[in-house]
Formats: C-alpha cells, sequence, structure tokens
C-alpha cells in the first residue's frame, strides 16, 4: 500500500459535497495500492482511498474517504477533485472524490 500527500481542488461556485470530507480538508492524504490489496484497518478515517476501475475499456478512477468505505456507505462526486505534483501520484489528470453523501 502507498500513500501521497494530495491538494484538494474545489469548485468555485461554492461547496457541492454537502459537507464531505474534501469541504473540510485542503489537503489530504491518497492510499493506494498497485494490486488493489487494502486494508482499510490500517488507514486513518479523514483520508482517501484509490477506487480503480474500468468503463469502457478505460480507467476510470475515483477517490473515497476511508470512512465511507469502512461503513460501506453509498457516494457520489461532490465536485471536488484531488491532485499533486509528486511524480508517483497514480493518474495522468485530478482525480475525483466521491464524499458525497445523500440520505433519503
Amino acid at each position: 500500500m502507498k500513500k501521497i500527500y494530495t491538494h484538494v481542488f474545489r469548485n468555485s461556485l461554492g461547496d457541492c459535497t454537502a459537507n464531505g470530507l474534501t469541504s473540510q480538508l485542503d489537503s489530504v492524504d491518497l492510499y493506494y495500492s498497485d494490486d488493489l490489496s487494502i486494508d482499510l484497518e490500517d488507514i486513518p478515517d479523514d483520508s482517501l482511498v484509490l477506487i480503480k476501475r474500468e468503463l469502457w475499456g478505460e480507467p476510470a478512477w475515483y477517490a473515497k474517504p476511508a470512512a465511507l468505505l469502512k461503513n460501506n456507505t453509498h457516494s457520489m462526486c461532490g465536485g471536488n477533485f484531488v491532485y499533486t505534483s509528486d511524480s508517483r501520484f497514480p493518474a495522468r489528470a485530478p482525480i475525483s472524490v466521491h464524499d458525497r453523501v445523500e440520505t433519503y
């Protein structure tokens, strides 16, 4: 498992995360693994975990707060992204953060 320090990019129109993690932090640690083996118990709740998937043959990655993963909570993109200039960043572009939770 790898960890990288990232910066939060927010939408200038306001918070659409419904008070999600990235609305509260300017920077956050992103945890990821090349073989998708991540032990959530070792990750702080106020960190992000990279979720790798493929849509239509293309990589479609997003980050989700560890606390939401641990609780198996459904979330969606709230409009914020994370990125860093560190060359170890696992993507070529900013990664969307799925930290918006709606209760019905």
